[in-house]
């Protein structure tokens, strides 16, 4: 258990299938015949991501417990025995491998399982060991934590050749180069001290925090991407006399923070406060919740697929496990929490200072 809740159960809170929830409630709502077998197959698709996430982190761990210790990096797998190490992983995969059985039918779903782990597995462990391969390792990581596992998701409940998929898949990569190259720059002083041959290690701070601030603008537009897609896909209900499309509120919302943040990470890079404005700075991330958190995190990872839920449980109740489901993955039961959201949290400080 202590693996499955190693920092602060990151294998839950880093699975990009949860991040990219928005992707199934879409075919929730696009999709006529949802019946309990469904929500069985949603379960075991739960179940099946998470041991993979879990299998994904941990096999980086173990092949980096060495360098981890010199880096003075967190490893679940520091003060435990290299044959122990091994047999959890390994069961990872066999166990992940099992509730994946239901989905091997649909159409291109074992073939992206493997790919997956095999990407998985090369990226860290020897004799390829991706990730100090340069641009072939950022590619390899960003395929694994997010590319990939979207299409597996798309697969399992929809249609993964679709246009529909396509756009959801682009989103999560674009989030995946984000989150990793952020990731690299963060790294660089470390890597570069041991002599570890990451992308960003190879071709320089200067350039990888350039790829970095372009990689942030490019992830907003593509979240753009999807909102559109919501609009036109999504069904329509009679508001007022008019058909609308039931995600147009999401419109505006989008916009105003596009506009508050559109540029902002170019600017950063070129006045040398990147780091300042760094959304997956995980430091950053508990203290400040402004506009570009909120664009980067709040919106896609927690308002998006909660309207989508809510919706969809309208449509048919018992999807309002999946309102639930958001509410415990994310404790929207907590005043606290929303207090402590943008726009809330400086509205509430003007209020308490006047």
């Amino acid at each position: 258990m202590r693996f499955f809740l190693w920092r602060q159960g990151g294998i839950l809170r880093y699975n990009s299938v949860w991040q990219n929830l928005a992707a199934l409630l879409f075919t929730v709502l696009t999709t006529q015949s949802i019946d309990g077998e469904f929500y069985l197959r949603v379960a075991l698709f739960a179940l099946f991501s998470t041991l993979m996430t879990g299998y994904g982190y941990l096999i980086n761990d173990l092949a980096d417990r060495e360098l981890d210790r010199l880096h003075g990096k967190r490893n679940a797998f520091h003060n435990t025995h290299p044959l122990v190490a091994l047999g959890v992983v390994v069961a990872m995969l066999i166990v992940g491998g099992l509730f994946a059985l239901p989905f091997f039918e649909r159409n291109g779903f074992l073939l992206i399982w493997v790919v997956w782990c095999l990407t998985a597995t090369a990226y860290s462990m020897p004799p390829l060991r991706l990730k100090e391969r340069g641009a072939i390792g950022l590619a390899a990581t960003i395929a694994a934590q997010q590319t990939l596992p979207t299409a597996l998701l798309l697969a399992a409940f929809g249609n993964v050749w679709s246009v529909a998929a396509l756009v959801f898949v682009l989103f999560s990569t674009t989030r995946g180069i984000s989150s990793d190259v952020g990731h690299q720059v963060r790294d660089w002083a470390d890597d570069q001290s041991t002599n570890t041959r990451t992308f960003a290690v190879r071709v320089g701070l200067n350039a990888i925090q350039k790829l970095y601030a372009i990689s942030l603008e490019l992830e907003r537009l593509a979240l753009g991407a999807v909102i559109v897609l919501l609009l036109v896909e999504l069904p329509a209900l009679s508001l007022f006399g008019m058909r609308t499309a039931i995600a147009w509120p999401l419109a505006p919302l989008y916009f105003f923070l596009l506009a508050l943040t559109v540029g902002r990470s170019i600017q950063a890079q070129r006045r040398g406060r990147l780091s300042e404005n760094d959304p997956y700075d995980e430091k950053r991330q508990t203290r400040v919740r402004d506009a570009l958190h909120v664009i980067h995190h709040s919106l896609p990872s927690v308002a998006l697929p909660l309207y989508l839920a809510l919706w969809a449980a309208l449509a048919y109740w018992p999807n309002a496990l999946f309102v639930l489901l958001l509410g415990a993955l994310y404790g929207l039961y907590s005043p606290k929490r929303w207090a402590a959201t943008w726009p809330l949290r400086p509205l509430l400080a003007r209020l308490r200072s006047s």
